[in-house]
């Protein structure tokens, strides 16, 4: 039955909510058109989603990044999602330029061009020219598109709210589509405010600087605003044009090589890296490799940076302990959580991957692998991890096709051996020993207390043990087994030494002379002995012929 709780959220939801009851034809007519009720294979779940709009779309390209919550054919399908669509007015794109900066666009640019560089379902990207010369990009947000995926992230909820109230979903579906909700509710909050991209380009044009040959296009804040995003325009050839590069006399391997070393020293070292790294998003020109689209990024605190150095070393160490301990400071439990055949589980990955070469590892799928096994076991990572996830399957696709002699986990082993022997991580080391060795000496000097309490509760009978013992089902029927001879051998006993008793007795009635109760009591026992010998002997030749005992 629904809780007063859930009652309440569905009567707030259902106030602010004033726009549901159309969007709700609108998406009947979709699903209809699409036969949905007959079934929903990955291919027309993506047609589906591209008919409802940006909202939509976004929802699958978020999606694509959640292998620990949807099947990986489902996200697979979901990565194609570009959310490419028709492009709008130019008309209407100088009216919102204005509109941002409140005054006539020739106060800013010299120049727009009317061809559009890029139009995307949130925005669309035109190439300008500010008065003192300079040549850069203007991306603008098309008009409504924040109030429309509000008002659908508002339906969303609405309808997630009665779900829950009725009871009419799984509580396992409604927890995965409210997490993807809310994961939905953040980003695009995120990507319809420009200001969010603003500060992703800075941070990452910051964090590449050490890094010889690579970059990113450089921001103009002085000119950008939560609806127009100024930035500079760079020229080149994309990834994903291999015949253009090659022409060039570029060496794909060479570059295969860069990019990768790039994208690990984005995640080990920097912590903040390229969330969808596809070929169209990575161009190359005579600077080097430049990222583009700075839309989607994932984010790594120094803790969780440390996590994911020491789930690579418990993969290329063929750790199991180590890489569960890893995960499991890492993940959210959900539900029940078996530790042995979580530990078993991660063991057996472990010993598919030593199998091959290590130059044959695939990182992504690696990692696609650790996530299956985790939600097995009720077990949740952070979206970030996630994310990293996929964009490393992204990455080595686009390996696979300019450079597929180049190995992700090669490069990534390289990179964490060096990175153990830097001084920020002996540093680290050394503050961890420290760390250790001091909550054990404080450990040490309580120990002499805490035992002394716990043997005066002990002898004042206030301590009690509690066992959980977890036993296979077939371990518990020979249990069971060796129990019930036991009990039958001292019944069997027990009616031997009574009707020997009995038998010195003068009880009537006789049979030749003996007690008729002490001769039928020999006959029990004689009939109980028999039995178990012939179990004991079955049980005895099941276990040397290595058989189920029954």
């Amino acid at each position: 039955m629904a809780t007063f709780k859930e009652f309440l959220r569905v009567a707030e939801i259902t106030v602010k909510d004033k726009t549901s009851g159309k969007r709700m034809k609108e998406i009947r007519h979709i699903l209809q058109k699409h036969r949905v009720a007959s079934g929903l294979t990955p291919e027309k779940a993506v047609a589906v989603l591209e008919d409802l709009g940006p909202t939509y779309v976004k929802i699958g390209q978020i999606a694509s990044n959640r292998s620990d919550l949807l099947p990986k054919e489902y996200c697979d399908a979901f990565e194609k999602l570009r959310a490419d669509v028709p492009p709008m007015p130019f008309t209407t794109v100088l009216e919102r330029i204005e509109a941002s900066i409140d005054a006539p666009w020739q106060t800013v640019f010299s120049a727009i061009e009317e061809k559009p560089l890029g139009s995307a379902s949130i925005a669309q990207v035109h190439k300008a020219v500010l008065h003192d010369g300079t040549v850069v990009a203007v991306k603008v947000r098309r008009p409504g598109i924040a109030q429309q995926m509000a008002e659908d992230i508002m339906l969303m909820k609405h309808l997630l709210a009665l779900a829950e109230f009725s009871n009419i979903a799984p509580d396992s579906l409604v927890l995965t589509a409210d997490d993807l909700v809310s994961e939905l509710e953040r980003t695009t909050a995120e990507e319809v405010d420009f200001t969010t991209e603003l500060n992703n380009l800075k941070r990452f044009h910051d964090e590449i600087q050490d890094q010889a040959g690579v970059t990113s296009p450089l921001p103009f804040p002085a000119y950008s605003t939560d609806s127009m995003l100024v930035m500079e325009y760079v020229t080149g050839t994309l990834l994903d044009d291999r015949e253009g590069l090659i022409a060039q006399g570029k060496d794909l391997a060479a570059i295969g090589k860069k990019i990768a070393q790039s994208y690990v020293t984005q995640v080990i070292d920097d912590g903040f890296f390229h969330a969808d790294p596809h070929p169209g998003n990575i161009m190359i020109n005579e600077r080097g490799i430049v990222w583009i689209d700075l839309g989607m990024t994932g984010s790594l605190t120094a803790s969780e940076r440390s996590i994911v150095n020491k789930v690579f070393r418990g993969v290329a160490e063929n750790d199991p302990y180590a890489l569960k301990d890893a995960l499991l400071s890492l993940a959210k439990a959900d539900g029940p959580v078996d530790h042995s055949m979580l530990l078993e589980q991660m063991s057996s990955m472990l010993s598919n991957y030593t199998a091959v070469d290590l130059s044959e590892i695939n990182v992504g799928m690696a990692f696609v692998d650790v996530i299956e096994i985790l939600r097995s076991q009720n077990l949740s990572l952070p979206s970030s991890f996630t994310m990293l996830a996929r964009g490393f399957l992204t990455l080595e696709g686009v390996l696979a096709e300019i450079a597929p002699s180049i190995s992700v986990v090669d490069i990534v082993s390289a990179h964490v051996k060096k990175q153990m022997l830097s001084f920020s991580s002996l540093e680290g080391k050394a503050k961890d020993l420290f760390k250790n060795t001091a909550a054990s000496a404080e450990a040490m000097t309580t120990l002499p207390t805490q035992l002394s309490n716990t043997l005066d509760m002990l002898d004042r009978g206030q301590l009690k043990l509690s066992m959980d013992m977890k036993l296979p089902h077939d371990v518990k029927g020979t249990l069971y087994q060796v129990a019930s001879l036991l009990a039958l051998s001292l019944i069997s006993a027990g009616l031997f030494v009574g009707s020997s008793i009995v038998c010195t007795t003068p009880m009537r009635p006789q049979i030749f002379d003996v007690p008729l109760l002490g001769a039928l009591g020999y006959l029990g026992a004689f009939v109980l002995g028999v039995y178990v010998i012939i179990r004991a002997v079955t049980i005895r030749h099941q276990q040397v012929n290595d058989e189920k005992i029954k």
